[in-house]
């Protein structure tokens, strides 16, 4: 059950994120689209954690912080190949 938890909070966030950028495609260049989907997810995110009670919020920034972190480089990545070709 502990490894249960991480992955469902990767799989979440790569299905947001990449979504969102395939949204936005259509109206910006893949390369804007990918930066614009992480920053509205980060903002998101940033609202909801000042929302939160101070002893929650490390917690929930792990939650969405590390997957974040970790889908950025293969969202530039794939956007990066698609404004190529």
């Amino acid at each position: 059950m502990n490894f249960a938890v991480p992955v469902m909070a990767l799989a979440y966030s790569a299905l947001v994120l990449f979504w969102l950028a395939h949204a936005l495609r259509k109206l910006y260049a893949p390369m804007r689209a990918a930066i614009t989907a992480f920053a509205i997810s980060v903002a998101v995110h940033a609202v909801t954690l000042l929302s939160l009670d101070g002893e929650y919020r490390l917690v929930a920034l792990l939650f969405w912080g590390v997957p974040h972190a970790l889908l950025l480089p293969l969202l530039l990545f794939r956007a990066q190949r698609a404004q190529k070709g």
